[in-house]
């Protein structure tokens, strides 16, 4: 495929089925609305926007996530099983990456990367909480965030480097979720739900359920499968498909309310509320008109 780093130049040469945008995040928006407004479908990376009205803006078009997770077969399997074990009781999520100096790139920059841990690895837990919390009632209703910055063997940043948060839902169900690009690299994540649970770590995963007896029966399984392969599959074969962008900007509008509340957190020291917002399909003239804490 052609890869260009002038969008004027790209526009120039000919229309496009589909646009992929990989560049500093703070140029996303602006990028991703003149491919839409120009007729492309867009597949961005991660996030789907810095801030949630930028979010809602993209809702109204054909733009999708590139975020492979939901796409592995053990985090499939997952939320297969959570339709069959009733309500979600708790989850832990951690994601974790041993980064090198990035000190003098636009990474390192809060104004150009929107961000450090929270925004480049959270946004990754951000979308597999809003792809869980779709049941009435169970979404998430505040973010509690504590983050630390740089360590001493570290050249500083100005952006966060590690984070834990807190997040509950209005059913009760409470979720923590650890980042940290300081530590060795790690996977994980842990559900539990009425009627049974699963732990995933790498490419490893342990179900356990208990019958009616009471006793634990428990199944180990590994998973050989490649998430960045069958995430392109999936929105090559949905390319067009109105239903799908729509259920994927409900995902992102969602997640980017989890990390806009985090960064909040964050800022005022204390919990923030999640906005809810009723999200258009792609094509819809009309923005929301409400954002809901």
């Amino acid at each position: 495929m052609p890869v260009f780093t002038d969008l004027d130049r790209a526009l120039a040469e000919r229309p496009y089925e589909v646009a992929l945008v990989a560049c500093p995040h703070d140029h996303h928006q602006d990028l991703t609305l003149r491919l839409a407004d120009a007729g492309s479908a867009v597949w961005k990376e991660k996030p789907y926007a810095l801030i949630l009205e930028h979010a809602v803006q993209l809702a109204t078009r054909d733009v999708r996530v590139l975020a492979h997770r939901p796409h592995g077969q053990l985090l499939q399997l997952a939320a297969d099983r959570l339709t069959a074990w009733g309500r979600l009781l708790s989850y832990r999520i951690r994601i974790t990456r041993p980064v090198g100096d990035y000190t003098g790139t636009w990474r390192a920059s809060a104004k150009r990367a929107g961000g450090g841990a929270i925004c480049d690895l959270g946004y990754h837990a951000f979308d597999l909480i809003s792809r869980w919390a779709i049941r009435p009632g169970t979404h998430p209703t505040t973010v509690y965030a504590v983050t630390t910055g740089s360590p001493a063997h570290r050249p500083a940043v100005a952006v966060e480097e590690s984070a834990h948060l807190t997040i509950t839902h209005a059913d009760g169900c409470a979720g923590t979720v650890h980042l940290s690009r300081c530590e060795e690299r790690a996977d994980e994540v842990d559900l539990v739900a009425e009627h049974g649970r699963i732990t995933i770590a790498g490419d490893r995963a342990k179900i356990q359920t208990a019958d009616t007896g009471g006793i634990t029966h428990r199944v180990d399984m590994t998973s050989d499968d490649d998430p960045w392969a069958a995430m392109l599959g999936h929105h090559v074969r949905s390319l067009g498909e109105a239903a799908v962008t729509a259920a994927e900007a409900r995902v992102g509008v969602a997640a980017t309310a989890l990390m806009e509340a985090a960064y909040t957190s964050v800022r005022l020291r204390r919990p923030a509320p999640v906005a809810t917002v009723q999200t258009p399909g792609p094509g819809s003239a009309h923005l929301p008109e409400r954002l809901v804490s």
